[in-house]
């Protein structure tokens, strides 16, 4: 896992140090204190700067233009001069050799920008803000009609429907099959956001013994279904061997991480970040214990 991050000259980050991180990492705050970028320079240290995946993140942000390359001035923090690239220091279990990973930037040397692809191959699972029933599709892919399936099935009927015999992701829909019927129904038939606890369990599988973003935890999700969610991620983020980060804007999903976390065979597993501007203007990461989230929820802070 890792247990320290350092990111330097990247996006909005000219500087942000975290010097803790858990299994569940749960981060907040206002829009355009770098959430999701967050998660891009994991993903992009992970992949060892693989092309494809800094092509993706770009083209998603809308400041990727094939075969220019230009596009990656946008990887640099606008506060600080060209010649000073990105660079990730990580610390944790990462290599055999020695537990400590750092990588620095090398732009116009080892980018291509002529390789654009929706979903490029990574050594970890990333569930994006606006992910498609294609990331599903491609995830369930991956463990249909392997042993995995059979793991998909248990997560799924721990949390959303104890009576599921099997499912079929289809061309735009998910049937299931569930006990006492002779038909199978639509997914989507059972309740809202299924969908969305069906693209996790299939990414918690797809994770096994690796890293899990989750960008915007809540979206199609009522808050009645948070705190299961959150049960399923702690429990198999320790059976699994996973690391999680995930986002949120929520104070529902603030507040239901803090209920399943401050259980006592999770709790040493769990911690809060706020990332915010500080008055000089720089991004920082706030770090929350059980207790000192027990008292931000208390007195009812807003975490946007």
């Amino acid at each position: 896992m890792i247990d320290h991050l350092h990111i330097k000259n990247f996006m909005c980050f000219k500087e942000l140090e975290i010097p803790t991180l858990k299994r569940v990492n749960l981060i907040a705050g206002k829009n355009n204190a770098g959430k999701t970028t967050l998660l891009d320079a994991i993903r992009i240290l992970w992949s060892n700067w693989s092309s494809a995946v800094i092509n993706q993140i770009l083209d998603k942000r809308k400041v990727f233009i094939k075969g220019s390359q230009k596009s990656y001035k946008n990887l640099l923090n606008y506060k600080v001069d060209y010649e000073n690239k990105p660079e990730f220091i990580l610390s944790g279990l990462l290599t055999k050799s020695n537990g400590i990973k750092k990588s620095t930037s090398n732009e116009g040397e080892m980018y291509d920008p002529n390789i654009l692809i929706e979903h490029p191959p990574e050594n970890l699972v990333y569930v994006s803000f606006n992910s498609n029933f294609n990331t599903l599709s491609s995830l369930w892919e991956k463990v249909a009609l392997t042993d995995y399936e059979e793991d998909v099935y248990e997560i799924l009927k721990e949390t959303i429907q104890p009576d599921l015999v099997r499912l079929n992701v289809g061309r735009e829909v998910v049937n299931v099959r569930l006990e006492n019927t002779d038909k199978p129904v639509p997914l989507s038939t059972l309740g809202d956001g299924v969908n969305r606890i069906l693209l996790i369990a299939l990414s918690l599988v797809n994770a096994k013994d690796s890293i899990l973003l989750i960008d915007e935890l809540e979206l199609g999700l009522h808050y009645s279904a948070l705190e299961k969610l959150w049960n399923m991620i702690f429990k198999y983020a320790q059976k699994w061997n996973i690391q999680v980060f995930a986002t949120t804007h929520s104070q529902d999903v603030l507040r239901t991480f803090h209920y399943v976390s401050d259980d006592e065979k999770y709790i040493n597993d769990a911690q809060y970040i706020r990332l915010q501007i500080n008055r000089k203007g720089e991004n920082e990461a706030i770090i929350f214990d059980g207790e000192r989230l027990r008292e931000t929820l208390d007195l009812q802070l807003e975490i946007r």
